[in-house]
């Protein structure tokens, strides 16, 4: 299993396409029945969140605005980020239930084999694998061992999937990272993914909740006394851009956030 991941990713890295400009970036990401992306806006928007990355509200518009593209891999990672730094319950339920359909709809079956599409136009240097390769077919990779005839998905398959993805420890260890392994690590990792997409199942919700109370009120009081700082946006497109080598990625603007 593990030498066929590592194949998988490899072919895709090589056909990742590696776009210079971010003009041409926001242009081939941009789905041809979609409502056309303002390709400035877009990136005012990437730039801010790096300078406000430990607000919520610019990671809420970007997942939104990536949900539309190519590249869902940014819609379901900002979702999730918004869903833990969001004061609202009812708007985190809603961008929750975004985060799931765009998880669902990157799934397909083509006759046995289970097919991904959470990246199609990955922004890379020549010199390593583009994030959103390794997080989709690591996110392939979880699901290939799930059992169950998805899509569509459960919460409870959803759950399993990204269990598998951080098992494989194949991701930067980011912020979104390491909190989902403190959640794991406390034993509340079930409860969390319930919280996350409630909004997108309700009756699985509703259902799994009859028989798990004292489970989901110990993540409730988890959570509480464990709130989820943004310390530095080592999960951020732009970001991982100016790591993997694009210098030209970080706006001259940007500020690295102090070591501590």
């Amino acid at each position: 299993m593990a030498k066929a991941a590592l194949s998988i990713i490899f072919v895709l890295g090589l056909c990742t396409v590696s776009l210079a400009q971010d003009s041409d970036y926001y242009k081939a990401i941009q789905k041809p029945s979609s409502t056309p992306m303002q390709a400035a806006q877009v990136k005012r928007l990437e730039e801010n969140a790096l300078r406000d990355f430990s607000q919520p509200g610019s990671y809420e518009v970007l997942a939104t605005s990536f949900g539309n593209t190519t590249e869902r891999v940014w819609a379901v990672i900002y979702g999730e980020v918004y869903c833990n730094l969001a004061s609202d319950p009812e708007q985190a339920n809603r961008v929750g239930a975004l985060v799931y359909q765009w998880y669902e709809g990157s799934l397909s079956r083509q006759g046995n084999g289970l097919c991904i599409s959470l990246t199609q136009n990955a922004q890379a240097s020549q010199k390593q694998l583009p994030f959103e390769s390794l997080f989709e077919q690591s996110f392939l990779i979880g699901a290939i061992s799930v059992k169950g005839d998805f899509p569509p998905l459960s919460i409870q398959n959803l759950t399993e999937i990204r269990r598998n993805q951080l098992a494989l420890k194949k991701l930067p260890e980011t912020e979104l990272v390491r909190r989902q392994e403190a959640i794991l690590a406390a034993g509340h990792f079930e409860a969390y993914n319930y919280w996350l997409f409630k909004g997108a199942r309700a009756e699985q919700f509703s259902e799994w909740i009859k028989s798990h109370k004292n489970q989901f009120q110990a993540w409730l009081d988890w959570q509480g006394q464990n709130k989820f700082e943004v310390g530095t946006p080592d999960f951020q497109r732009l970001y991982l851009l100016h790591q993997s080598g694009r210098s030209d990625a970080m706006p001259s603007s940007y500020e690295r956030p102090p070591k501590f």
